[in-house]
């Protein structure tokens, strides 16, 4: 065994923080992740950079937001990925083997989120994104739409974590130490789905509250009572059988060792503000995200932690540093609606276009009818984000202006 330590990421796309024993939730849902969580080091106030895997993973994965622009997604992406300096690419620089499995496409190879591992599988038909490539489709948002429509429907965001358990443990056997890991799992996301064995409803009934779900968007619109019973239901499901697999595969690596980073990209709302599902909103439902490391330090960590660190932390983690002196007073969520939030212990500030609001978050969510105190707070440090977004922008159109002159 080598003096640093194997270390594992685990991402779960759409999980709640209040739907995790360890972050106050009492229906039992999560008993092997409340008992690596107790023994851990727990972030309290855990927020994303934003309530979607597009807005959150890149920032997550860089420590800086993808840049606003028009354009084809998947250049800016690429552009992105391969311009920052990445968590696997930071934890090779460390003597890291690098590995990854992911089941969420906007995590595929054809973003490149392959850059700095080792070994990298996302289980996308590589050919079916060339092919793709080759037609007008890929210069529109209507066809990558369509294809990541594809890979969700066909392929990985139907993708259950035990269909490829065995090839990541089998990684990490061959793997030389030590080793990063990160897996990227997809089974709570919608459709909410519960395999075999986890379902506590009839599969008929949970595919009908799913189709009503796609069918109604975002806008829960009719029916909404017995349907939301549905999806609760099933999103349920699919965090039992996500916490039983989490332990089982944390037993399975006993032996390596590993210190293990658990966290989600974002959350999920259900109705709340009249909204299902995640992205369009910032409500605490889907910015405050569950993350702790189990088998390493120990504590709670009351402070703000923004999931933009979490290659610091990672990094931090690596070499022995102390993760607690990770956290702000404030940190910021965003979309691309766009709104802007910053989120302290207690209370958040969200501006919607112009539209602000002052919220208590402490336990829940709830306008604050004033504070000017926190109101010019918030104000001014949106105004300041917003300030600095839109000059960084501005660099990297200009950038990408100069190198495009240079290759004619």
């Amino acid at each position: 065994m080598t003096e640093q330590r194997n270390i594992v990421l685990v991402t779960v796309d759409s999980l709640r923080a209040d739907h995790c024993g360890f972050m106050g939730d009492d229906r039992g849902l999560t008993p092997n992740l409340d008992h690596y969580a107790e023994e851990g080091l727990v972030f309290e106030n855990a927020v994303t950079p934003g309530p979607s895997t597009l807005d959150a993973l890149p920032a997550i994965f860089t420590g800086r937001d993808l840049p606003d622009g028009e354009g084809d997604t998947k250049e800016r992406l690429q552009h992105h990925m391969q311009a920052r300096e990445t968590i696997p690419e930071k934890l090779s620089e460390l003597g890291y083997e690098t590995g990854a499995f992911t089941a969420n496409p906007w995590t595929s190879r054809y973003f490149g989120f392959d850059e700095g591992f080792d070994h990298f599988e996302d289980f996308i038909d590589e050919s079916e994104t060339d092919d793709a490539d080759d037609g007008d489709e890929s210069d529109s948002t209507l066809g990558l739409g369509l294809r990541l429509l594809r890979g969700w429907s066909e392929e990985t965001m139907l993708q259950d974590w035990g269909s490829f358990y065995e090839d990541a443990l089998a990684w990490t056997e061959q793997a030389s130490e030590p080793y990063f890991l990160w897996l990227f799992l997809v089974d709570v996301h919608m459709p909410y789905l519960p395999v075999e064995g986890y379902r506590s409803q009839s599969r008929p009934s949970t595919y009908a509250a799913n189709l009503w779900l796609y069918l109604t968007g975002h806008d829960p619109g009719m029916f909404e009572a017995p349907f939301k019973r549905r999806l609760l239901g099933a999103y349920e499901d699919t965090i039992r059988y996500t916490d039983d697999y989490f332990q089982r595969f944390v037993d399975d690596l006993t032996e390596d060792d590993p210190m293990v980073v658990f966290h989600a990209d974002h959350g999920e709302a259900f109705g709340e503000h009249g909204i299902y599902g995640h992205g369009p909103d910032l409500s605490e439902e889907q910015i405050h995200v569950p993350l702790f490391v189990a088998n390493g330090p120990t504590g709670e960590v009351e402070e703000p932690f923004s999931l933009r660190k979490l290659p610091d932390l990672l990094t931090t983690l690596a070499t022995d540093g102390d993760p607690t002196k990770l956290t702000d007073p404030v940190v910021g969520s965003r979309n691309r609606d766009p709104k802007f939030g910053v989120r302290g212990r207690d209370w958040k500030y969200v501006d919607a276009d112009g539209d602000a609001t002052l919220y208590q978050v402490d336990g829940g969510e709830a306008p604050i009818s004033s504070n000017p105190e926190l109101e010019n707070l918030g104000q001014v440090l949106v105004d300041q984000w917003q300030s600095n977004v839109a000059e960084r922008d501005r660099v990297t159109a200009a950038t990408k202006e100069i190198a495009a002159t240079e290759q004619l």
